[in-house]
């Protein structure tokens, strides 16, 4: 499954389950239930469920497609797939210092 996938369905299950129209209630409610199941995640990884893991990551991808598609489809950005290209390739250029415990952060006014 790509990235683009899952934002095909995402949008096509919003619009046959009639939620979140418009882009005001999309982005609200992308933004709360993503946020919601970060929240679920982070307490699944807390408490070792790792089969809880795998289903709440994929709910924070989902809810995380939601909002690019709120980008995409009323604000005529890039494509999420695209930007995910450019940023590996950004991650790929970065240096990771050992005794900082941290990446550098090369020169690219895209990703500041």
């Amino acid at each position: 499954m790509k990235i683009q996938d899952i934002q095909n369905w995402e949008r096509d299950f919003s619009h046959r389950k009639g939620i979140a129209e418009n882009e005001d209630e999309a982005t609200k409610i992308g933004m709360l239930k993503l946020t919601e199941e970060v929240g679920e995640l982070s307490k699944a990884i807390l408490e070792k469920n790792w089969e809880e893991v795998l289903a709440e990551a994929t709910d924070v991808i989902v809810f995380a497609c939601k909002l690019a598609n709120v980008a995409e489809d009323f604000h005529n950005t890039e494509k999420l797939v695209d930007v995910i290209k450019a940023k590996i390739e950004f991650s790929e250029r970065r240096t990771y210092d050992k005794e900082k415990n941290r990446f550098d952060k090369p020169e690219d006014k895209r990703f500041v």
